[in-house]
């Protein structure tokens, strides 16, 4: 069907009482452009005796975009760095939760943060992309309906900006990977991060610049093109939250996690406590109860229970007292029950050497560690007796 024909199909709707946009519906079902199904209905209606201006058929003038137009515009894009930064941050930290690097291991709080940051991450994306995905929808839709609409110089300079801030980052990928490789050091953690890099910019700079294409060019581009866009980055947002959810846990295990924690700062703090106490006196408490009631100590009575079932932690005299070179030495044992097992290593019991607290590995369930303490420090020149003093054992 040539023009000509396409436009007296279009009048005939018209006179049948059709509206514009079941007419639109009818052309693009069948293969025809949004550009030539408009064009035909512009004939169509001067076909069905609507008058034009004397010079004839010609386009609508140019009208500049509206304060709204500009303020969806600029959402947008704040929205996009708030999606984007998401995804790559969640995808990373699932990299890094499955694909663990041996510095990482230094820091005990490393598991704690990877959980922490990967349900913010996924917070933003669930808050974050479907607003980004409605502003672009109206965006598109305004431009759609009214071809005389032109964007503010604010909407393509903040596009060509997004647009080289992607080209730029796809191309700095693409030399940090081929240097790396070339330097022998790649491994299965730095492609991957490397590849969400790449995916997130080069679909960001693809979208971007069709759209201009279509909103500033006004060149045919397909419908289906920019909606292939859409289905692909939902698909993406969606394994990548489901992904988090794997890695951090539900928010029921990440509430356990949480008492876990609270669990294991009690026991260290209440550990710190009973070695004081055993510096100052000479000997260990008998029993947490016996802790308490020293007025310097009382503040301990705060780590002494369990912060959700609000049981008190048991506590146990192993070795009363021993020597150990020139020291005397005293053992005592602390246990608590915990809701999960510990993300950092093998659970076990081990001697708190002062570089990380022994209670931060552990299993589900009761768990028990035994610490030493020292009993009444020598006295130095300068110190009075009974100060307490960093413990030699740590």
């Amino acid at each position: 069907m040539d023009m000509n024909n396409l436009s007296e199909y279009v009048a005939g709707r018209i006179r049948a009482g059709v509206s514009k946009a079941e007419v639109r519906e009818e052309l693009l079902a069948v293969g025809w452009s949004e550009e030539e199904s408009d064009a035909a209905y512009r004939v169509g209606l001067v076909a069905y005796g609507v008058p034009v201006p004397s010079e004839g058929n010609r386009p609508a003038l140019s009208r500049k975009s509206s304060t709204v137009d500009i303020v969806i515009n600029f959402f947008s894009f704040i929205l996009l760095g708030i999606v984007a930064t998401a995804l790559g941050t969640l995808f990373f930290q699932v990299i890094n939760k499955y694909f663990p690097d041996a510095l990482d291991a230094m820091s005990w709080y490393t598991e704690a943060s990877i959980t922490s940051t990967i349900h913010y991450s996924i917070a933003a994306l669930v808050i974050g992309f479907p607003l980004y995905y409605f502003a672009l929808r109206i965006w598109f839709r305004k431009f759609r309906e009214d071809e005389g609409r032109t964007e503010s110089r604010l909407s393509k300079w903040l596009t060509y900006l997004v647009l080289l801030i992607a080209a730029v980052t796809v191309v700095g990928d693409l030399i940090a990977v081929v240097f790396t490789l070339l330097q022998g050091e790649i491994t299965a953690r730095f492609f991957l991060k490397a590849l969400t890099i790449l995916v997130i910019a080069g679909i960001i700079f693809g979208f971007y610049y069709l759209e201009r294409r279509k909103i500033q060019y006004h060149l045919d581009i397909p419908r289906r093109v920019f909606q292939f866009f859409g289905r692909g980055v939902i698909a993406l947002v969606a394994v990548a939250v489901v992904l988090g959810f794997i890695a951090g846990g539900s928010p029921t295990t990440e509430r356990n996690r949480a008492f876990d924690r609270t669990r294991v700062e009690h026991l260290s703090s209440l550990s710190n406590c009973i070695e004081n106490y055993a510096r100052t006196f000479g000997q260990l408490p008998p029993s947490l109860a016996d802790l308490r009631q020293a007025s310097q100590f009382s503040y301990c009575s705060s780590f002494m229970q369990d912060p959700e079932t609000k049981a008190a932690y048991s506590y146990r005299v192993v070795t009363p007292s021993q020597t150990e070179g020139a020291a005397r030495v005293g053992e005592f044992e602390l246990c608590a029950t915990f809701a999960l097992a510990s993300q950092t290593g093998t659970a076990g019991a081990s001697v708190y050497n002062g570089s990380s607290p022994i209670w931060n590995e552990h299993t589900a369930g009761k768990n028990c560690d035994i610490a030493k303490a020292q009993l009444l420090l020598p006295t130095y020149p300068g110190q009075q007796p009974g100060d307490i003093s960093p413990s030699p054992l740590k």
